[in-house]
């Protein structure tokens, strides 16, 4: 963090973001809109048009996905299941992502993400960063589980959520395990 002076004669701290796995935001951005494009190809994702609580967990529904088994040392994470690559299993790195629209008729009450990672991750939200975790020096490190706001990241109709995440220490084995759980709870109000 670095001081600035403000007019006012006050000072104001300038926070500024890691890069993760030295990733630059703008290539990180750069993977969110290439993995849009992927989905626009795919079609409208998940409807949730008369529901006013809902629960979206990583599974092999979610694009580039495929379950894998919890690690022992893992959090269990209800309604969701540990994901990496479809692709490949043993990759370094994986971006998934979920489409869903929520009904135009509703206001968003509450919205919460919960994360769960071996490594780290960065995590887009319609277009708008909320998660740009730095590499950590340690293959055995792994985030057991954090809870986000995500209200203000939501809108009526459709929304987008791509997760990037990363494994230190080079590809994903027996012995430097990696995965993703990631779990999505909205309420709604009753109808406008």
């Amino acid at each position: 963090m670095t001081n600035k002076q403000r007019i006012a004669g006050k000072l104001s701290r300038i926070v500024r973001l890691p890069k993760s796995a030295g990733l630059p935001k703008m290539k990180a951005m750069q993977l969110y809109r290439a993995q849009l494009k992927k989905h626009n190809k795919l079609g409208a994702g998940r409807l949730f048009p008369s529901q006013r609580i809902i629960s979206i967990g990583t599974d092999n529904s979610w694009f580039n996905a495929q379950e894998i088994p919890r690690d022992p040392a893992w959090i269990p994470v209800s309604n969701a299941n540990y994901v990496w690559f479809s692709g490949n299993l043993s990759s370094e790195n994986v971006v998934i992502s979920e489409r869903f629209s929520l009904s135009q008729r509703r206001s968003i009450l509450s919205a919460s993400l919960f994360l769960s990672v071996d490594n780290y991750a960065v995590v887009i939200i319609n277009g708008v960063p909320l998660v740009y975790d730095a590499p950590q020096n340690t293959p055995s490190f792994y985030n057991t589980g954090r809870s986000f706001n995500i209200r203000r990241f939501l809108r009526r109709g459709r929304n987008d959520i791509v997760i990037i995440a990363f494994n230190f220490g080079g590809p994903r084995s027996v012995s430097n395990p990696a995965g993703v759980a990631a779990r999505l709870d909205i309420r709604l109000s009753s109808l406008l």
